[in-house]
């Protein structure tokens, strides 16, 4: 059976949002799928402590 994922709202200005949406274009990526990218970096990193 798979994993249940769970949803993680975030609020911004819409200047970022543009400007995260234009980084994720860059690496061929989803604004949704790159923000999952760096919260699953961010918390593996940290827990290394």
């Amino acid at each position: 059976m798979p994993e249940e994922k769970k949803r993680f709202v975030l609020l911004v200005d819409n200047d970022i949002f543009e400007k995260f949406k234009a980084l994720a274009k860059e690496q061929n990526r989803t604004a949704g799928n790159l923000g999952t990218k760096l919260v699953n970096d961010y918390v593996k990193e940290n827990f290394k402590k």
